[in-house]
């Protein structure tokens, strides 16, 4: 059972934020701050044709993350990449990281920035569950999904007893907060290492200062479990979507999905084929793209790789074929 890193991003991303806003001194937003009502998310879009692609990063990740794939991709159409609430330049919400609030965010974040879609929606890690939540509750926003290295298998330890999130019950869940006094908060941040040093030397600068504004802001004794019991069910969710009756098509029709994984540092390969062929039969208009020797960040172990991978759905799309075949 994979759960090294799951717990930590279990921990990085259960935390309860505490800032009044984004407006501290410091490096300047490299896009724009848009109101969605009451609260301000950072958007930097670039490029022009359509279908627009939007660029969600994983847990405890920014914007300028996809900054080696976001500028080779508007050589071909509009591309947005985001800050959710509470992260890089945007404001904090009243429930981060929870499925609901991030969907409904990136809705009104589009809709008040005058973003026309559909959209093709990418999705890092653990952002796998939420654009998928966002085509299931928007589907006519959505033109096609992208997920790179998306995982349903975070764990959590609760009371010596160590699962999967969608394994493990609402009740046990609950049971693990307050954190214990283990889950100490970790040391600030004083440099960018592997993968985040692969970004130019002025953006590793801007990374690290928005790491040690969310180091600042971090509390784990207040962290509570909202996003994992989010999380949870909306896993739950799309494991009784992928259960169709006999006869049924995909759960997705033919909508175009490109699912993109690496292929190192797994303890468990076979589970790890065995759920990517899952996102892949969402769809009968899916291909499997593997990242041969790239980490989990494939967008910057491997940004070229995405990059080919999202203009072959944009074209794809534009032109009415099939990814497959």
């Amino acid at each position: 059972m994979r759960l090294q890193l799951a717990l930590l991003i279990t921990l990085a991303t259960s935390v309860q934020l505490h800032s009044q806003g984004s407006a501290s001194p410091g490096y300047p937003p490299p896009g724009r701050l848009v109101d969605i009502g009451g609260r301000k998310l950072h958007l930097l879009c670039s490029g022009a044709g359509s279908p627009t692609v939007i660029l969600a990063a994983g847990g405890g990740a920014f914007s300028i993350d996809w900054a080696l794939v976001q500028p080779k991709v508007a050589g071909t159409t509009r591309v947005c990449s985001y800050d959710r609430a509470g992260l890089g330049w945007s404001d904090p919400g009243p429930a981060e990281e929870t499925v609901e609030e991030t969907i409904s965010d990136l809705h009104r974040l589009l809709e008040s920035a005058g973003e026309k879609g559909p959209f093709i929606l990418v999705g890092a890690s653990v952002s796998g569950i939420f654009i998928r939540a966002y085509q299931h509750v928007f589907p006519e926003e959505v033109a096609g999904l992208v997920f790179a290295n998306s995982s349903h298998r975070i764990g959590m330890n609760v009371k010596g007893k160590t699962g999967l999130i969608w394994d493990l019950s609402e009740d046990e869940l609950r049971s693990a907060f307050p954190l214990p006094p283990s889950a100490t908060k970790r040391p600030a941040p004083t440099h960018e290492g592997d993968p985040f040093d692969r970004l130019p030397p002025d953006l590793q600068k801007v990374r690290l200062w928005l790491d040690v504004r969310l180091w600042e802001k971090s509390d784990p004794a207040k962290a509570g479990p909202e996003s994992l019991l989010s999380w949870r069910m909306e896993f739950l969710r799309e494991f009784r979507e992928q259960e169709t009756a006999p006869g049924q098509g995909p759960p997705l029709g033919s909508l175009p999905v490109v699912v993109l994984a690496s292929d190192s540092n797994a303890t468990d390969p076979e589970r790890k084929r065995s759920q990517m062929n899952g996102l892949v039969l969402l769809s009968s208009n899916a291909v499997h793209i593997v990242a041969t020797g790239s980490g989990h960040e494939i967008h910057l172990y491997q940004p070229d790789v995405v990059v080919q991978a999202l203009v072959r759905c944009v074209l794809a799309i534009r032109n009415g074929a099939r990814l497959s075949g």
